[in-house]
């Protein structure tokens, strides 16, 4: 599976949508999932440091899991997780599960999307990116217009790449400053063309 240098921005979304716990002494199970989903996701994130960083982002999950076992944010927690450590069934019926819970959430969707442009299932992917687009919500807009661009053209479909940046940056100017920064990752990482490519579309 190739490994996907996006979801940056939902990544982020996701982890910073847990709340606080609150200084009652009665347990609040939801309260307490989110707060492990955070913890897990904050250990995945450095799951490539240390094999120890992965034991504790799944034994954090798999609480979280636990204390609140339907909801669909802790779910896409633990298909990330699932998809990182290369359990792709597992993570696919996740994905699928919570893209049909939550029907008009378009994020799920723009994560479904990646999972599948990272299998190389490009027309799959590319029906999930349209879905979340279809929504027309501004919540994951600018995710979904970013992503699919990147999925398009790590396929070399320059023509719908092309158009996914420009109507990114026609939403978001701001969102130049996100792709500058997952370019320079795809340069580190020696895909140069792809690279190159992202750094051509930010001068545009």
């Amino acid at each position: 599976m190739k490994k996907l240098l996006v979801i940056s921005s939902c990544f982020l979304m996701l982890i910073l949508s847990g709340c606080q716990m609150n200084n009652s002494h009665e347990f609040d199970p939801e309260k307490a999932a989110l707060a492990r989903m955070r913890l897990g996701l904050g250990y995945l994130a450095k799951a490539n440091e240390s094999e120890e960083n992965v034991k504790a982002a799944h034994y954090n999950l798999k609480l979280a899991a636990q204390y609140s076992p339907n909801n669909p944010q802790i779910m896409l927690a633990m298909a990330m997780f699932d998809q990182h450590v290369g359990q792709y069934k597992e993570a696919e019926m996740i994905y699928k599960r919570i893209t049909l819970m939550q029907p008009g959430n378009g994020l799920y969707r723009v994560h479904y999307g990646s999972f599948l442009c990272g299998l190389d299932r490009y027309e799959e992917a590319k029906q999930q990116f349209q879905q979340s687009l279809d929504l027309d919500r501004h919540h994951w807009k600018a995710d979904a217009y970013e992503q699919y661009g990147y999925c398009a053209i790590q396929h070399h479909d320059k023509k719908t790449a092309d158009l996914m940046f420009k109507l990114l940056f026609q939403y978001d100017a701001n969102r130049r400053a996100n792709v500058k920064q997952i370019a320079e990752l795809y340069q580190n990482k020696g895909d140069i063309n792809v690279a190159n490519y992202l750094f051509s579309v930010i001068k545009k």
